[in-house]
């Protein structure tokens, strides 16, 4: 990975840290968050030209977002759907999204890879935790609008780096 990379990751994943931290907690669910670093880590894996770097990515990510869970076994349910939903986001943006035009392509990955992350997160989590909740209510109230919200801000940030002027989306 060169040092440009590296950087325009690394200001990505403080960018989702910061939005992370910032976004409320929904208070009748406990005070989970949405997860808008996982959008940041998309665009970090849409950068990368190796799975090996796409590997690292995804657990830098999974570690920040451990570090500030505050789901019951998040620790452990955020490095592995991290790393999951890293390697999908990463096949899926190669090899069967190579057609579409770079705007569906980003709201296609942006969408379905929060549904996948937040599905892998909440199996992960409860199974840790044992907590008392269900998977569907969970499922529906918070991961469901996280990824319209995911795709939208998705949307967004491609466009922000189209106008500052970062080629950021390989082979689009």
């Amino acid at each position: 990975m060169n040092t440009r990379k590296m950087t325009l990751s690394a200001i990505l994943m403080a960018v989702g840290y910061i939005l992370h931290q910032i976004v409320p907690g929904i208070p009748f669910l406990g005070g989970m968050k949405m997860d808008f670093l996982l959008v940041m880590m998309f665009f970090s894996i849409f950068m990368m030209d190796t799975y090996r770097e796409v590997l690292a990515v995804a657990m830098v990510c999974g570690i920040i977002s451990a570090m500030t869970t505050t789901f019951p076994g998040g620790q452990i349910a955020n490095l592995v759907d991290k790393l999951i939903t890293g390697s999908l986001v990463y096949f899926v943006y190669n090899n069967v999204a190579k057609s579409l035009p770079k705007t569906i392509k980003v709201s296609v990955i942006a969408l379905l890879g929060t549904i996948v992350s937040g599905g892998i997160f909440l199996s992960v989590g409860l199974q840790v935790s044992g907590a008392p909740i269900s998977f569907l209510d969970l499922f529906i109230a918070i991961v469901l609008p996280t990824s319209v919200l995911n795709m939208v801000l998705a949307l967004f940030m491609e466009k922000i780096m189209e106008r500052a002027g970062y080629k950021l989306l390989k082979k689009a």
